[in-house]
């Protein structure tokens, strides 16, 4: 792969070679320490892990953004420039990321997104009306719990690890995919996702040999 330059906030490796993202083995315990969390802050965690969207996107969702019979959520991307080449406003940009259903069942059970919906009031009502600051001590107190430590134990690195879960899945997404449901502007911001494939690939592999 030629050389890229890429922004220092989609590096997956600290300058001194330190993980940023999570690995498939601790996203699963991050899943299993968000259980311990009640029901709204663990819908909080899981839709985090299920869709590699930034803490602070998540902290928007309100039941008119849940697609129930699509089993989808709508996040509004804000890292997309907000004025075009020409210095006019560009309106908010959203995108549509799928979900396994189990996460809008969840959702539905939690906040009773159906009858919102039917209803047609409270569409804009926020699930989750903390902070910030708020949800990264949440995200780090079930990190904590799940007993992941180090640079990638944030909501950056279980975004990062969604990504790397994408890629090199059996059945790897395609970059322009995976762009749309990252909210990036320009595919070549994901290709960082490719310089772990062949780590992940080789952990594959050892794993196969410790068998």
């Amino acid at each position: 792969m030629s050389d890229v330059e890429f922004s220092p906030e989609m590096r997956l490796f600290s300058p001194a070679g330190e993980r940023l993202y999570l690995t498939a083995q601790e996203r699963e315990r991050f899943l299993d320490a968000a259980n311990h969390e009640d029901r709204q802050e663990r819908m909080f965690c899981h839709v985090l892990h299920f869709t590699g969207c930034r803490p602070s996107e998540a902290l928007e969702l309100s039941p008119g953004r849940i697609l129930l019979a699509e089993s989808a959520i709508v996040f509004r991307s804000l890292k997309k420039r907000k004025q075009d080449s020409k210095g006019r406003q560009k309106h908010p940009q959203y995108r549509t990321v799928p979900v396994p259903f189990k996460v809008v069942d969840g959702l539905d059970l939690v906040f009773g997104i159906r009858k919102t919906q039917k209803r047609g009031k409270n569409l804009d009502k926020l699930f989750w009306p903390m902070s910030r600051p708020t949800a990264y001590r949440l995200v780090k107190r079930v990190m904590d719990r799940a007993g992941i430590e180090g640079k990638q134990a944030t909501g950056k690195g279980l975004r990062h690890g969604f990504g790397v879960a994408m890629v090199t899945a059996k059945k790897p997404l395609p970059l322009h995919v995976l762009s749309q449901l990252m909210g990036h502007s320009d595919t070549k911001t994901t290709e960082v996702y490719l310089q772990v494939v062949g780590e992940e690939k080789r952990q594959l592999i050892e794993d196969a040999w410790e068998g």
